[in-house]
């Protein structure tokens, strides 16, 4: 539409945005269409005026989840309809895993995880699960970083891929109830070292053995070969 009478051309003022960043007025066509440059280089177009004298200007690559993801700019949208798009949801269960001391402290397997720097883009991320996530057939399924590469601790294009809640259960390890015995492995009633397996939430006994080493072997063993019937 046409610009109001009191229209200024506002190209070349700064402002602090208050996440704390300079942004610059490159082009002006109007108070609610301005494009805006920030420090480290980025444009963002279309721009109302209030809400840059107001501070309320979001950089699309400050770090805001965990200090460490950031959203970045591309198609790609963290809501519709006022919930959670899939993949953000995703995105940041997997940033959190990495880099929330909260959630490590009490999940120690997830320690020494970490995200893939390119993946640190909420962007970037998306155009991959695009790409591999089928809603048809994988609702449900979990975004998994250590099948396809054993004991891998890097959430990456290369190392990920969706899995059944269920596969990927067989991975987890519950230190709960087993005591000083390695996983797989309990002392019964009877003073007995036994391998126990757990296959669709039934107990599958493997046996008694001499040793805890020699039990857990079995354990290990069985395991191996039931993730690669259930994958």
């Amino acid at each position: 539409g046409k610009e109001s009478p009191n229209f200024k051309d506002r190209t070349g003022e700064k402002y602090t945005t208050n996440e704390g960043y300079e942004i610059t007025i490159i082009a002006c066509r109007g108070n609610r269409d301005c494009d805006i440059k920030f420090t480290g280089g980025h444009i963002l177009t279309g721009i109302n005026y209030a809400h840059m004298k107001k501070g309320n200007i979001k950089n699309p690559y400050h770090k805001s989840v965990f200090g460490v993801g950031y959203f970045g700019t591309g198609k790609y949208k963290s809501k519709s309809q006022d919930k959670h798009t899939i993949e953000y949801r995703f995105w940041k269960a997997m940033m959190e895993r990495g880099y929330s001391k909260s959630y490590s402290d009490k999940q120690s397997s997830y320690k020494d995880v970490t995200v893939c720097d390119e993946w640190h883009n909420f962007q970037n991320f998306a155009a991959w699960f695009e790409n591999n996530y089928n809603p048809d057939v994988m609702e449900g399924f979990a975004l998994d970083k250590d099948i396809l590469i054993k004991g891998n601790k890097i959430y990456s294009p290369k190392t990920c891929c969706f899995v059944p809640q269920e596969v990927n259960n067989l991975f987890k390890v519950t230190k709960s109830c087993r005591g000083e015995y390695p996983v797989g492995v309990h002392l019964n009633n009877k003073l007995k070292i036994k391998a126990l397996l757990s296959k669709k939430g039934k107990q599958e006994d493997l046996g008694t053995f001499k040793t805890p080493e020699e039990a857990f072997k079995a354990y290990k063993t069985a395991k191996e070969e039931w993730i690669k019937i259930m994958a």
